[in-house]
């Protein structure tokens, strides 16, 4: 399947997990705890928009998110991705962030923070790529009495860390506003993505670590970074432990009407197209950091 943007414009609602209520906080904490991440990713937050549709998916996905396959293939991922981008010429930022006074410590927690969203990036990807391709293209994924039992699931993933602080679009202001709405027109995207809010603490890092990596990403090997990325999800989506449908007809059944399922459609292409960009920008960052000269 090749990767590409989806063409019509695309209205993204996320529920931030600030504003969820309580049944949905609950979802949110188990979906966390489940994943083995300190973060609701976007993906997951524009879903929870169209609640039943949320529900429902996250219901069937959860067996899958709950075994040592998912763990090992989200692993499988990040190690292509860190593969991937190591073909690229990076230049070190760390001298330069010292000369500009960061302090060890503070290069510790940009690494730490880094380290959550390359753990936890995979595995929405597969998620991702999942509902994709059960709502879009109306495909039964997973296993069948036919075929092989389900296996069953190894104990669950501990929460990651604390989520990190994140500076939202409307607490942002000055330079760190201008860059915000220089990386979503540069990535194509309708909002900045939980990544770079989080890394937005420290907004003079952010915007040497953007302006390090925008040139690659018009370059031909960068495309094939990611349709490769984008491709191993494909191949590990279609080895799922558990079964998965959640097709128009099955979303019907759940109240929504064709005009909501069109919405969730485009998002749902949306999502599953940028994290392989989103998973080959985070390695670049981290490279660049941990590389002294």
């Amino acid at each position: 399947m090749e990767l590409k943007r989806p063409e019509l414009d695309i209205r993204v609602r996320p529920v931030p997990e600030h504003r969820a209520d309580e049944e949905l906080n609950v979802v949110y904490r188990d979906l966390k705890a489940t994943l083995g991440v300190p973060w609701v990713g976007v993906v997951t937050q524009a879903y929870a928009h169209h609640r039943p549709f949320f529900l429902e998916a996250w219901r069937q996905f959860r067996p899958t998110a709950d075994t040592a396959f998912f763990r090992e293939a989200s692993a499988d991922l990040k190690r292509l991705s860190w593969d991937e981008m190591s073909a690229f010429d990076i230049t070190p930022q760390r001298p330069a962030l010292e000369s500009a006074g960061y302090s060890d410590r503070e290069l510790a927690q940009i690494l730490d923070v880094l380290d959550l969203f390359d753990d936890g990036n995979p595995k929405y990807l597969i998620l991702a790529t999942v509902i994709r391709a059960s709502l879009v293209e109306g495909r039964r994924l997973g296993p069948t009495q036919s075929t092989r039992p389900a296996p069953q699931s190894s104990p669950r993933a501990s929460q990651v860390g604390a989520l990190p602080v994140m500076v939202e679009e409307h607490h942002a202001f000055g330079d760190l506003r201008g860059l915000y709405g220089e990386m979503k027109a540069t990535l194509s995207l309708p909002f900045v993505n939980s990544d770079y809010k989080a890394l937005a603490r420290w907004p003079s890092y952010l915007k040497l670590a953007w302006e390090s990596l925008k040139p690659h990403l018009s370059e031909p090997a960068y495309a094939q970074a990611r349709q490769r990325l984008h491709a191993r999800a494909v191949e590990l989506m279609d080895e799922v432990p558990f079964p998965f449908l959640l097709d128009r007809d099955a979303a019907r059944t759940l109240g929504m009407a064709d005009g909501e399922l069109d919405e969730l459609a485009r998002t749902a292409e949306l999502f599953q197209w940028l994290l392989s960009g989103l998973m080959l920008n985070v390695s670049h960052f981290k490279m660049s950091l941990q590389q002294s000269k």
